[in-house]
């Protein structure tokens, strides 16, 4: 004897809707974190002073302030390199990303 089964509309909302709801949670994350990338490469991007002469550089993995400020060629001390780096950059904490890209001051 063959019977056929039949979803109640608790199950069709489970086989369909709990896919649906998790597909729509992946894309507005996925939005989330491209739109902060946007706005990081923004700041970034704006944080150009005119009449200070900065090149830009890319963040390594594990790169600090610190190092960055320590690989100027400058007469000026470490510490004040680092205010600088994060005034051009409009940087608010130390915290780096891989990837980022900072405007560093350079020498004439």
């Amino acid at each position: 004897m063959h019977t056929t089964m039949r979803l109640t509309r608790r199950g069709r909302l489970l086989v369909f809707g709990m896919p649906a709801l998790a597909l729509l949670t992946a894309f507005v994350v996925g939005m989330f974190f491209l739109a902060g990338a946007l706005v990081n490469q923004a700041q970034a991007s704006s944080a150009e002073v005119p009449g200070v002469n900065a090149e830009e550089v890319q963040v390594g993995a594990g790169d600090t302030l610190w190092d960055m400020a320590s690989e100027v060629d400058s007469d000026q001390e470490v510490r004040e390199l680092i205010s600088q780096i994060a005034e051009l950059n409009g940087l608010e904490s130390s915290e780096l990303e891989p990837g980022q890209t900072l405007f560093v001051p350079v020498e004439d």
